[in-house]
């Protein structure tokens, strides 16, 4: 059985996205969340605990590189101890500040290598490190496969970045990922991807003209695809409950034909009750949904394969 390993920066909806699948128990043991953390929140440390507490795989990068969590070894909501959880993975990327410590695990446990610096990983390929690391995340480099060999995943951001959100119009429906998106690398056991969320990271965000709500789903073929259904009326930042509500229709409309079978999750079902309601969720929560509204569906894909 092969593995998805969703990459996630521990931004709030991301982590609340998790802890809520967690307590629900609707990601599976096929399904193992990497989680870089951006801050030392009190929602990290309860996604944690909440991921310990359903026996969850999944995995915290010990370097960040994004934002400042990793710059302070002095933590407001310090984790817990997971060095002996048997489903822990422990992670690092392969970046100047490594340590091959950070992938020191017990006979139960696998640990992961985020590589995707080519002179790094050729440097470290005759190490200890790297012929004891269970799995190698790579870009869909071939000269990075070649090195990471069987043990390669690809990690791959299939969600295109646009400066404007309004342009994402433009795209409407797209490619995500192809019919035999669990074997992409010959080999493999395992793929990964950033999700709905893509690999660019802002420590701040900030209001914007238009709101879009993306969905990933699947297709009679296998294969993945990303809607993006967009706010029409994006000629200033005032009205944000207008926009949502515009998208929403949009959504609303397009479901019945598209949105069938496997698609119809839960986080689904609560996003277009959203209709019933005269209040704007915000961002944030539409966010949360639609980000597990992915790992639902992958849950259940998984689950047929």
């Amino acid at each position: 059985m092969t593995t998805y390993y969703p990459y996630l920066r521990g931004r709030m909806y991301d982590l609340l996205a998790l802890k809520t699948l967690a307590e629900q128990h609707q990601l599976g043991p096929n399904i193992v969340p990497i989680i870089e953390p951006v801050r030392d929140s009190k929602e990290l440390l309860t996604t944690v605990r909440a991921l310990i507490k359903a026996e969850q795989p999944f995995s915290i990068v010990a370097n960040p590189q994004v934002s400042v969590y990793g710059l302070n070894d002095t933590k407001l909501y310090p984790l817990p101890d997971l060095t002996e959880l048997p489903f822990y993975h422990p992670s690092a990327i392969l970046a100047p500040d490594f340590r091959a410590d950070w992938l020191t695990k017990n006979a139960q446990q696998s640990s992961l290598l985020i590589a995707p610096n080519y002179p790094l990983l050729q440097a470290y390929q005759r190490t200890t490190m790297f012929k004891t690391v269970n799995g190698i995340l790579v870009p869909n480099e071939a000269r990075l496969r070649a090195i990471a060999g069987t043990r390669a995943i690809a990690l791959t951001d299939p969600m295109p970045f646009l400066p404007h959100i309004a342009e994402y119009a433009q795209l409407t429906d797209e490619f995500f990922a192809p019919a035999n998106w669990a074997y992409q690398l010959d080999g493999s056991q395992g793929f990964g991807d950033y999700s709905i969320v893509g690999h660019h990271y802002f420590d701040k965000g900030m209001p914007s003209r238009a709101i879009a709500i993306h969905l990933i789903y699947v297709t009679a073929d296998g294969s993945l695809r990303l809607h993006h259904f967009v706010s029409d009326s994006n000629d200033s930042m005032r009205g944000q409950k207008n926009k949502f509500f515009e998208a929403l229709q949009k959504l609303i409309d397009w479901a019945p034909t598209h949105l069938t079978g496997l698609n119809q999750t839960p986080a689904l079902q609560d996003l277009l009750a959203y209709q019933d309601s005269p209040k704007f969720p915000g961002l944030g929560a539409v966010k949360k949904l639609a980000l597990m509204h992915h790992f639902q569906l992958m849950h259940r894909l998984l689950s047929l394969n």
